[in-house]
Order: structure tokens, then sequence, then C-alpha cells
């Protein structure tokens, strides 16, 4: 299941072009395949990395990072959420 903030986001796109190889790929759906083969954390648990053509693409349309605003509120709340340890989910993969 998405959140609301990506629901809102993914509205009725259903491919993506991946940044590496250019290629339109279909997006993730958390219905049918597992985040953790798409995606990681940053180290810090402040972004959301793509891993595969699928998560890059993903990552990329729905703005995980909020790298294409002014002020990316996400990793600020993700700070937030770290520094109280609520987050990222102790089942999600994390660079090392």
């Amino acid at each position: 299941m998405a959140c609301h903030r990506c629901n809102e986001r993914h509205y009725n796109f259903i491919v993506a072009t991946d940044s590496k190889t250019q290629k339109q790929v279909a997006l993730f759906n958390p219905r049918q395949q597992e985040w953790s083969e798409h995606f990681i954390w940053i180290k810090d648990g402040i972004k959301i990395v793509g891993t595969t053509s699928t998560g890059r693409a993903t990552s990329d349309r729905f703005d995980f990072n909020d790298e294409r605003r002014d002020e990316p509120s996400i990793q600020v709340a993700r700070r937030f959420w770290v520094e109280a340890g609520w987050h990222p989910p102790l089942s999600d993969p994390r660079q090392e």
C-alpha cells in the first residue's frame, strides 16, 4: 500500500523513464512488488535511492526526495523521524 503523498504524485502514470538506461519502465506497484527489491535508504535514512530500473524511474517520477523543490520538506521531516527513532523502518534495506 502506498502513502497518501505517493498516491497523489502517482496520478494516472503507469510508466516512467529510468535515468540510467533512458528506457520507459513500469512504475513500482506496492501490491505486487517488494519495496526492498527496488529501493534502499541512504545511510542516514534521509533519502531513498532506486536500485533497479523500476526503482530509479519510480523515485524520479514521484520525486521521493523532493529534489525538484526549493524546500525539500520530506527530507526535513525524515531527519526529525530519524532523530526520534521512528525512521526508516527496520525491515527496509539501508546502505552500509
